[in-house]
Formats: C-alpha cells, sequence, structure tokens
C-alpha cells in the first residue's frame, strides 16, 4: 500500500500508510487525512486508485487550489513515487505504489478503514522524496518517437546545452531521425531549441521554424520525434 507523508516547511509531522482506495484530504473533520490550518480548505484534495490500478490525484475544488510537483492541477492527474502534492505552507509526498491492483468490487465498499498514521518516520528516505521532487521541478523534456518515450531533465546552469540524436554523442539519445536532430540550450532569454538538420524541417506547435525560444506547454516535431517541453517551477 502507499503512503503519504505531510511535510510543512520542509519539516516532517506525520506519516500515513493508507489502507483505503480514496484518500480526502483537507480541514474538515469528515476527511480521512485531517489538516487543522487555516490555509487547507475543507476538502482540499483527493488521492485515489482508478480501474486500471494507478494511483490518482485531483483537487476537491479548492478556494487556493493543489499543486502536483509545482504544476498547479487543473483535473485528475496520475502519482509516481517521489511526487509532491502541496497546498498552502503544507507538501505531501507520495511513496510506493500497489504489488497488485484493487479489484472493482473492492472500490465499491462504503465502509473502508481511514488512514492509519504512524511517526516511524525514515528522514533519509524523506531528503530522497524531496530531491526527486526538486528534481520534478526543473525545466524538462518528454520525448516520443516509434513506439517509446521518457523524460529528460535540463541543467539550470545558463549556456547548459543538450544535443539530440541517433548519435552516440548525443546527450539524448532517441532512435529515429538523423545523428543529430536538435540543440536545446539556455540563454539569458530562455530555454532555446535550435534545428541542426538540413533534411528535416522543426515545427515549434505545428509552425515551422529553425529555431525557438520555449515556452511550457510548446510541442516540437522534427523527423518522427516529438518533445513537449516543460518549464521550470519554482
Amino acid at each position: 500500500m502507499p503512503t503519504l507523508t505531510l511535510v510543512a516547511e520542509r519539516t516532517p509531522l506525520r506519516a500515513y500508510d493508507l489502507n483505503g482506495v480514496v484518500i480526502n484530504i483537507g480541514r474538515g473533520d469528515d476527511m480521512d487525512v485531517v489538516i487543522d490550518n487555516p490555509s487547507v480548505s475543507r476538502r482540499q484534495a483527493q488521492v485515489r486508485l482508478d480501474s486500471d490500478g494507478r494511483w490518482i490525484v485531483e483537487d476537491l475544488k479548492s478556494a487556493n487550489g493543489t499543486s502536483l510537483n509545482g504544476h498547479r492541477l487543473t483535473g485528475p492527474a496520475p502519482l509516481t513515487r517521489g511526487d509532491e502534492i502541496s497546498f498552502g505552507k503544507f507538501s505531501i509526498f507520495f511513496d510506493r505504489a500497489l504489488k497488485e491492483p484493487v479489484r472493482d468490487k473492492d472500490a465499491a465498499k462504503p465502509d473502508l478503514p481511514r488512514p492509519t498514521e504512524t511517526f516511524q518516520m525514515d528522514l533519509h528516505e524523506l531528503e530522497r522524496l524531496q530531491k526527486s521532487s526538486a528534481l520534478k521541478r526543473r525545466a524538462h523534456l518528454k520525448w516520443e518517437a516509434a513506439s517509446t518515450g521518457d523524460t529528460f531533465y535540463l541543467e539550470r546552469a545558463e549556456r547548459s546545452a543538450v544535443l539530440i540524436g541517433r548519435s552516440a554523442l548525443c546527450d539524448l539519445r532517441v532512435p529515429v531521425g538523423p545523428k543529430h536532430h536538435l540543440l536545446v540550450i539556455r540563454t539569458r532569454h530562455g530555454v532555446e531549441v535550435r534545428n541542426l538538420s538540413s533534411w528535416y524541417r522543426m515545427r515549434v506547435n505545428r509552425a515551422t521554424v529553425t529555431q525557438a525560444i520555449l515556452k511550457g506547454g510548446d510541442v516540437i516535431d522534427v523527423g518522427g520525434l516529438r518533445l513537449t517541453f516543460f518549464a521550470d517551477v519554482g
């Protein structure tokens, strides 16, 4: 079963071993995880297991909203180990996944147990989760090509660059296209993408360009490769 670790101002407060498939978080007494603080809405957020065996987080129309790894939630979002759910001055770190998905009939039980509180926390493990969350706040590229894909995190230093292509010399190797597709580089103006191929055209948000300053959510297409850019958070 998963564990939720409640943190305030980077200090661990409480860990919850979860026994149910729907966990409501908020200030109200009827919540499964109760956080008695005015910065938290009465109904803040929900963590639940969907029919595919994935853990999902969703904001419950709270006053100040809920963020996942620094990105404000606008709908349900899947959770992975090390994710940080944040609201107000509080964060909840998600850790561990179910070894086996819960069956649909289990999800319908009306008398699910509330989370079990425990104060036995491994601070080294919490530090690892905080580092994982910090990594997810960095600018990154999600790439898709030839039915595969992954995430590549960018360095924060100015002038740091990422060469993308099939060549073993590339920082990010992809399975299709020319040896050297693209260069993604941090400049004083922001993160810039440049097309290095004389054969393949590059499109950013469907517009053909040779270079562009990227904004969060921009989609880059070139030679069968698709990259989605996510900007730094915090």
